[in-house]
């Protein structure tokens, strides 16, 4: 087998992506800008042996003393496999990967999977933990469906938007990304986000310009001006749409825009083909069903679960970090926490 790391300039890396399933999230050019969210360097884990074949994709986080520490992107940029790789072969390259970062100063790997791509998948390297659940939209559903889907409230506040004059459009020139970051830097005041979500404006400018006609921006309006947006991301190969950032004006809540977003969000999708869309999860932890989650779930009764894999890639150096002795042999006995602790 073997075993190497790329960067996103690899042309090995875009060419997996032609033989594997994935989403917006395994592509070289969601790592680069990751480089301006995670605060790292952007890279991809990929083994090969014969025809199977495994990308994860990474972002390398400096620790100090010339150690680091993988994360997956923001997203869910789980492994993808080639169609005849199974999970044995999985796992095989998941500790021969080990190996091979901890010889190059890795402590830890922390792997967010994919909540549809990785649906099946059952590790047995590291620990793998339910975060909670994500709520979904089946797109292969009509019209109506969806209308019934959706909530009472939703359908009342979608109908009372539509009524005031609220419309929706894709802004193709992008002239509205200044407005949506203020917008979306809003939105994560009032949900008390921590600092960890207001992206540097490199970030969305490289999404843009890495991705293309990949990402699109929705905006919501009244009387030609912006009261919401949302950025989606779209993977025609896998046909799998996500609402990756939305944001709307304080002075705009009472007409309720993101449930106009959505909606149009819903519509678009299920009228170009596509097969899913994936709205996120809440804030809450260890699966608590918080007011953002219920908020999605009036649009879907459909969940997948989203789940992360910890894998202690140099335990002494791991013990180490976490305060030696008795407690870092606790935090090496149980993943399930912050992880990893020593970033906690």
């Amino acid at each position: 087998m073997k075993i190497r790391l790329l960067a996103p300039s690899d042309t090995d890396w875009a060419a997996v992506l032609r033989r594997c399933r994935h989403d917006c999230y395994h592509m070289p050019g969601w790592a680069r800008a990751a480089e301006f969210g995670d605060r790292g360097s952007g890279w991809a884990l990929y083994a090969r042996d014969g025809d199977a074949e495994l990308l994860v994709p990474l972002v390398r986080r400096a620790i100090g003393g010339g150690e680091w520490d993988a994360v997956s992107p923001y997203g869910y940029g789980g492994p993808i496999l080639s169609a005849d790789a199974g999970q044995d072969f999985a796992d095989a390259a998941l500790r021969q990967a080990i190996a091979m970062l901890r010889a190059h100063g890795c402590v830890s790997w922390f792997i967010r999977l994919h909540p549809l791509l990785n649906a099946s998948w059952h590790s047995g390297v590291g620990e793998v933990v339910d975060q909670g659940p994500t709520v979904v939209i089946d797109l292969t559903k009509s019209k109506a469906e969806h209308w019934r889907d959706t909530a009472h409230g939703h359908r009342s506040d979608i109908n009372k938007a539509m009524r005031a004059g609220v419309t929706v459009r894709i802004d193709e020139s992008f002239g509205t990304l200044g407005s949506f970051v203020s917008m979306y830097y809003a939105s994560m005041r009032r949900l008390e986000a921590p600092t960890y979500y207001y992206f540097e404006e490199r970030y969305y400018q490289t999404l843009r310009r890495e991705l293309g006609r990949r990402l699109k921006l929705f905006v919501a309006e009244e009387a030609g001006v912006a009261i919401a947006a949302a950025l989606l991301t779209v993977a025609p190969s896998s046909g799998i749409l996500q609402g990756h950032l939305y944001g709307a004006d304080d002075r705009s809540l009472h007409r309720q825009p993101l449930k106009l977003l959505i909606h149009a969000q819903r519509d678009w999708g299920r009228e170009r083909g596509y097969r899913v869309l994936n709205l996120g999860g809440g804030r809450g932890r260890d699966g608590v069903q918080d007011s953002l989650f219920r908020f999605k779930q009036g649009f879907s009764p459909d969940t997948r679960m989203f789940r992360t894999q910890r894998l202690i890639v140099d335990p002494k150096r791991y013990a180490a970090l976490c305060g030696g002795g008795k407690a870092g042999e606790l935090e090496l006995a149980d993943l399930r926490g912050y992880f990893p602790a020593y970033r906690r």
